[in-house]
């Protein structure tokens, strides 16, 4: 299943990416969902984080990249699901874009999920995450 969600945001590209390095640390300021976070451990690309989200137990190997302005979320070794989210930011004709999507696949045919629930949640991420950047203008 691939959701995504995409919005122009009146802020820099700077400012948005700043924004963006904060959720990888504390993703419940823009992801109402989350009930816990914890980065298990650093590397020089990225981190190794725990979450519950929606009482979905998640680890996640996250990947960050500077110079694309993109973080990856890749699953690792969850039961349910295989997969990745990316975030991203793009300059189209000196707009901001920032665009959430969620290629998440369920490892067995007997899985039951909601589209979309994930659905929502991406969009209202990316809402929020437009509203905390306009907000500090």
């Amino acid at each position: 299943m691939t959701i995504s969600h995409s919005e122009k945001i009146n802020c820099t590209e700077n400012q948005l990416w700043q924004l963006l390095l904060q959720k990888i640390t504390n993703p419940e300021n823009t992801i109402k969902e989350v009930s816990k976070s914890k980065i298990l451990e650093s590397f020089s690309d990225g981190y190794l984080r725990e979450m519950i989200v929606s009482g979905l137990h998640i680890v996640e190997r996250i990947i960050v990249s500077s110079e694309t302005k993109e973080i990856i979320f890749n699953l690792v070794d969850n039961m349910e699901f295989e997969g990745y989210i990316i975030n991203k930011i793009e300059n189209k004709n000196d707009d901001v874009i920032l665009t959430y999507l969620q290629e998440w696949k369920p490892k067995n045919s007997s899985i039951q999920y909601s589209q979309n629930q994930f659905l929502i949640t991406i969009k209202n991420s990316v809402l929020a995450m437009k509203k905390l950047a306009e907000q500090n203008l």
